[in-house]
């Protein structure tokens, strides 16, 4: 599975670690797929004791260089404290004869994180096995086992946190923590998870095994699900449903901390300002994993 670098920069100091874009052929996709990472300066490709990462997954528009751009100051500096890696997939396939439609919440730049079933998506749109398995599986065989033995965490934005929650609350043991910012909670009710829903799975009921609020169970084994919210976010009320996903969680016992943040709305501003507290967050779960396996 080989990976062509194409960039390689020094973030945060002198002495920070590195950001890279990589791509790849991708099976999952059968296209070319681009990614960014950061490697912290402690990784190494011969060191016997793995880097943990932490997968970004981003919103509705978004490529594999929007969060770098906009949140990687941030980001990258507390990763390099925290000894964790980042890794930062695109949010859907790209390239010739990848099927696309004039619209910004379906089709390139909005896979929603699903395998699409309905022609002519399901050709590439196999989002949800690119990010849980083909992925992993680059991480691990090309980059020193970077995320091995099972040191991964999940967070994102919007459609990224949608993604986020589903992949975490559907495959609980594959990841050591999960949280998202201005996440869509309950898609199957709102305007962009039912068409996507309908499009990608051919109905909004097939999207029910890809809603968090839905996956909740007495068996959601997370000791908490950290989420940050603005207060005045434009998507609020329409298309997030963040108390659905609160309300539910509290019926089936599990834990989750939803931060409400005064004044800030959904842009990449708001990510700026509380990604530090997410890649803490991570951090703290990914060292206590790391001291039990090594």
């Amino acid at each position: 599975m080989p990976v062509e670098i194409l960039s390689k920069i020094r973030v945060g100091s002198a002495s920070g670690g590195y950001y890279h874009r990589v791509k790849h052929a991708s099976t999952a996709t059968g296209t070319d797929m681009i990614f960014g990472l950061f490697l912290p300066t402690s990784h190494s490709y011969t060191n016997e004791q793995p880097t943990p990462v932490l997968f970004w997954l981003s919103g509705l528009t978004c490529d594999d260089t929007n969060f770098a751009n906009k949140a990687g100051s941030r980001a990258f500096v507390e990763a390099e404290k925290q000894n964790i890696a980042l890794v930062m997939p695109d949010t859907s396939p790209r390239g010739d004869g990848v099927p696309d439609i004039d619209s910004y919440d379906v089709g390139v730049g909005a896979g929603f994180y699903v395998d699409a079933t309905e022609e002519p998506y399901n050709r590439n749109y196999q989002m949800y096995s690119y990010v849980t398995k083909e992925l992993p599986s680059l991480l691990e065989t090309e980059f020193g086992k970077l995320g091995c033995l099972g040191l991964k965490s999940i967070t994102g934005h919007s459609m990224g946190g949608h993604g986020a929650l589903t992949i975490a609350l559907r495959e609980q043991k594959e990841w050591v923590s999960v949280s998202a910012l201005a996440p869509i909670c309950n898609p199957t009710k709102v305007p962009w998870g039912k068409k996507a829903f309908e499009l990608y799975l051919g109905n909004i009921e097939s999207g029910k095994a890809h809603d968090a609020t839905c996956l909740l169970n007495e068996k959601s084994a997370f000791d908490e699900i950290l989420i940050d919210q603005g207060s005045v976010d434009e998507f609020l009320q329409n298309q997030l449903s963040t108390d659905a996903l609160l309300d539910g969680a509290k019926q089936v016992g599990q834990n989750v901390t939803i931060n409400m943040r005064k004044g800030f709305d959904h842009s990449y501003h708001f990510i700026a300002a509380f990604i530090e507290d997410h890649v803490k967050f991570h951090g703290a779960y990914l060292k206590v994993k790391l001291e039990k396996v090594s």
